[in-house]
């Protein structure tokens, strides 16, 4: 059976190489495990070492060769191609043509190091592994990207894949069926040339260069040409801009979602990774790219913090700092709340325990100003919050169907007022519960009540998360035990007879016959009734 981690150590463990042209020349680097590049250097005789930088760097008559792993690679990556370009350096040059395609401008290549290093990516690089990570996909999807690539590769275009699915792939995780894909290229051409050969329907977005494209597979597809953004004012919709995979990836929330899979025909299968993420992906970091990453889009924070609670991922210190800096310094009104209840809902939908969010995140990270401003969060509402998330935790291993989203909120948000509570983006049905708050109006003597059928008659009336909120504010075990037996009842209770049953025996269209059945269900709660024929007999008594 494969190792959970599997695919991940076996790319950490092999060597990356990294192309660079320059004087129209191409330079290869060959990034290294530190114990592998130990070992070259202790092999290379010292007369043939051009010039070496212990535990760092080695250039021989033949190669170039980086420890991967020092934490100073980007600071001597930037030395390296400074010195090179400075003719500092004497490297040996690749004329095969296939590099070509794999290499990067030593200009811009230093240029977009040293753009890295202001933002503390103090492991980036432009790595590529040689993988065979698409044998590893499902056949079809498989096929499907490659169908896809080619295509593109027609055009003179380049397609990735990128993001979740390059992820969970690498740590072993269910793949789900979204395929986030990156063209470099026309966006709008590509599809309509696709239209035009297969007859795929697609939905183009050219405001933002992104687009849908629909399949006879069932996959959610989504393709965007690869863009740089820029934000008018912090969490606006960016305006979009033309770029190449290098800033593209730059412009994402964290580095764990930047590793890309190239899905071209001469290259289909290679891995980049330009920031480090698949040592991030290893030991569960969520590390932000760049400083400002918050103050365009606060939703990244929300997106942090559900991939920490539902992901077992954990924020870097330096992004929990950056995300409280930037909830406290900027100004946030023009985000529009749909945006932020679509990204919470991910969080409060999600049928797992997320004790986390209260007892640890919202202590660090005040991100729930972004729905109300000076949020007040306290030792009373994490107590509650708790109390709500071992509730719901018994409502999911008792099988029954509790609003989660609902219950969450109305948690965080008790107090607050009718006006703000319809202004949010809630149904209908979901703003009356929380504004009404029923659960307040009802008697904990109900539960003292002998009878089972009046006690259920009193209870029935209130909705599931309407009793978890009681629950919540009443905490005792014996009101726990009482609430949730009477939800189980609710799925399980059956009445034998029905409506017709009693139209047959004479009564009248009407309430009586609603009012016949629970005399019948009542009697079922007091065990003095199991069949139908019992039921039928105790109808034609009491009629």
């Amino acid at each position: 059976m494969k190792n959970k981690n599997e695919l991940l150590d076996k790319l950490l463990n092999s060597m990356a190489e990294e192309y660079y042209t320059f004087n129209g020349q191409i330079i290869k680097v060959n990034n290294l495990k530190e114990v592998d590049f130990k070992k070259i250097a202790l092999k290379v005789d010292q007369e043939d070492q051009r010039y070496y930088v212990e535990n760092n760097y080695l250039i021989d008559e033949d190669n170039v060769y980086f420890n991967k792993e020092s934490v100073n690679l980007l600071k001597y990556k930037i030395q390296f191609l400074g010195k090179l370009k400075a003719g500092e350096h004497k490297v040996s040059y690749h004329k095969n043509y296939k590099y070509q395609s794999l290499s990067i401008d030593l200009d811009k290549g230093l240029d977009l190091l040293k753009k890295y290093q202001k933002n503390n990516h103090n492991q980036a690089s432009f790595l590529h592994y040689k993988s065979d990570l698409l044998k590893e996909l499902p056949e079809e999807r498989r096929e499907l990207l490659l169908k896809l690539a080619a295509e593109a590769a027609e055009l003179g275009y380049n397609l990735y894949l990128v993001g979740g699915q390059v992820r969970d792939l690498l740590i072993d995780l269910p793949l789900n069926k979204d395929l986030d894909i990156l063209l470099d290229g026309d966006l709008e051409d590509f599809f309509a040339h696709l239209e035009a050969k297969f007859g795929y329907d697609y939905d183009y977005n050219n405001k933002f260069s992104t687009g849908f494209l629909h399949n006879e597979y069932g996959y959610s597809i989504d393709i965007a040409s690869c863009r740089e953004e820029k934000y008018h004012f912090p969490g606006s919709l960016p305006l979009v801009e033309k770029a190449d995979l290098f800033s593209d990836l730059f412009r994402r929330d964290f580095t764990i979602n930047t590793l890309v899979i190239d899905l071209h025909p001469d290259r289909k299968g290679i891995l980049y990774d330009f920031f480090g993420g698949l040592t991030d992906l290893k030991n569960g970091i969520l590390r932000v790219l760049h400083n400002y990453s918050f103050r365009d889009d606060p939703l990244r924070i929300l997106r942090g913090i559900r991939f920490q609670t539902l992901k077992d991922f954990k924020l870097s210190a330096e992004t929990v700092e950056l995300s409280r800096r930037s909830l406290k310094n900027y100004d946030y009104h023009k985000l529009a709340l749909e945006r932020i209840f679509t990204e919470l809902a991910y969080l409060f939908d999600a049928r797992k325990d997320i004790s986390q969010f209260s007892s640890i995140l919202l202590n660090q990270i005040p991100v729930l100003n972004l729905i109300r401003d000076n949020y007040q969060f306290n030792s009373s509402i994490d107590a509650d919050f708790l109390k709500g998330e071992k509730l719901l935790a018994l409502s999911r291993e008792k099988g029954l169907e509790v609003n989660h989203f609902l219950v969450r909120l109305m948690i965080l948000f008790y107090n607050n007022k009718e006006s703000v509570i319809k202004s949010w983006p809630l149904s209908i049905p979901e703003k009356k519960t929380f504004i009404h708050k029923n659960w307040e109006e009802l008697n904990a003597s109900v539960f003292d009540l002998k009878d089972p059928a009046l006690r259920f008659r009193e209870l029935e009336s209130y909705q599931a998360e309407e009793l978890i909120m009681f629950t919540v504010q009443n905490y005792k075990q014996e009101y726990v035990e009482e609430v949730f037996n009477h939800l189980q009842l609710r799925n399980e209770v059956e009445i034998p007879v029905s409506g017709h049953d009693l139209l047959e025996m004479g009564v009248e269209q009407g309430p009586e016959i609603r009012e016949y059945l629970l005399e019948v269900r009542d009697q079922i709660l007091r065990r003095q009734l199991s069949t139908r024929a019992e039921a039928l007999e105790y109808l034609k008594e009491i009629i």
